[in-house]
């Protein structure tokens, strides 16, 4: 990360001065909502870069659990419910919880912190999601 962030102000002046250039050609100075402009655009391009790098910097077991957790409120908010039936999951959840030895073990961790939990009604299975997390207020 330090690497990309050290690249930062000089991202920056060249894109402020590429703005300037394509905009009122070659000739005058670089000016500050040029820079502001460059600015955003390197800061939004840093955040991605520290995403994307934390991402590998994840044990697995953890990067599977935060992205079926993701996945899991996504779902539940699209389809106005706070249970996901397991068939579901298997079919359309990430491929991290694609098996039943998979989803317990992204499941773990979710449920520790009580944010879901498995319920089986006979064969039936399904996820139950905190209404709190649904509701935003956690």
């Amino acid at each position: 990360m330090r690497d990309v962030a050290a690249k930062a102000p000089e991202n920056v002046a060249r894109l402020a001065a590429l703005f300037r250039v394509l905009e009122h050609g070659q000739a005058g100075t670089i000016r500050a909502e040029e820079i502001a402009g460059a600015g955003q655009i390197v800061a939004w391009h840093l955040t991605e870069a520290r995403r994307l790098l934390a991402e590998l910097d994840t044990p697995p077991t953890l990067a599977a659990a935060i992205r079926f957790d993701a996945w899991l409120l996504n779902e539940a908010w699209a389809n106005g419910t706070d249970r996901v039936p397991a068939k579901r999951i298997y079919q359309y959840g990430p491929n991290c919880v694609r098996d039943s030895r998979d989803l317990r073990a992204a499941l773990a961790m979710p449920a520790e912190r009580g944010r879901a939990r498995m319920e089986e009604a006979g064969r039936r299975r399904s996820v139950a999601i905190n209404p709190a997390l649904l509701d935003g207020r956690e």
